[in-house]
């Protein structure tokens, strides 16, 4: 298997362990909801075009719902399982664009579901890590995810990665730097007037400074 598949596989993997009924720290979904998202993202692009479109979004958030609630039953996820596992998309056939696409969606998603209560949160969290090399693999990719989140500091933003022992074995990386520091002359000026901005460190593994960015809560230094 590729990467990608490895990793669906895998998410599919912690989301049959935890059933249909579990709670997610995606605000009022439970495991069947979240199922139903990933599978309306992936195979259904009419529909899910409202996770980004605030117009369709609450389109997308009915329907959803209608086959979150189709996925209650163990044996209609268990099907849904098997179709989110299966499905031949476009994207999915060009590995490159299905890893884009996905890589960081499944590993948010994975820990929406293993942290969603702490009641049966070591079972689920005994499955992970995907391979090995799963905090490298995050710490490639946090430049391009965080830019977003980065727009919120314009003080700065910097991210430190540590391993387990709190170590900074991965490094920094800088996602923005303070506002003036590319400003010339009379612009530079205008930014002294205005409100001082702090900069602001994240330091943590490469899997929670991930989901610091997407707001979830994390085991992360802020400094």
């Amino acid at each position: 298997m590729t990467m990608i598949t490895e990793l669906r596989a895998h998410l599919a993997e912690v989301l049959k362990a935890a059933g249909p009924d579990r709670p997610t720290l995606c605000e009022g979904w439970r495991t069947r909801d979240l199922l139903a998202h990933l599978l309306l993202r992936e195979t259904r692009p009419d529909v899910a075009a409202g996770v980004a479109l605030p117009p369709l979004a609450a389109r997308t958030e009915r329907l959803t719902r209608q086959l979150g609630d189709q996925l209650a039953s163990p044996d209609e996820y268990a099907d849904g399982l098997r179709r989110f596992t299966g499905a031949r998309t476009p994207a999915r056939a060009i590995g490159r664009v299905d890893a884009g696409m996905n890589t960081i969606e499944y590993l948010v998603h994975r820990e929406d579901v293993v942290r969603g209560q702490e009641e049966g949160r070591a079972e689920l969290a005994a499955l992970t890590p995907f391979r090995p090399d799963e905090q490298e693999l995050i710490w490639g990719k946090l430049g391009g995810v965080g830019l977003i989140s980065a727009l919120r500091h314009p003080g700065g933003l910097r991210l430190v990665g540590t391993d387990a022992d709190g170590e900074p074995v991965f490094g920094e990386r800088v996602l923005r730097r303070p506002a003036r520091e590319s400003l010339p002359g009379r612009a530079v000026q205008a930014v002294v007037r205005a409100p001082e901005k702090e900069p602001v460190t994240v330091t943590g593994r490469p899997l929670e400074l991930l989901l610091h960015l997407f707001g979830r809560k994390a085991d992360v230094e802020l400094s």
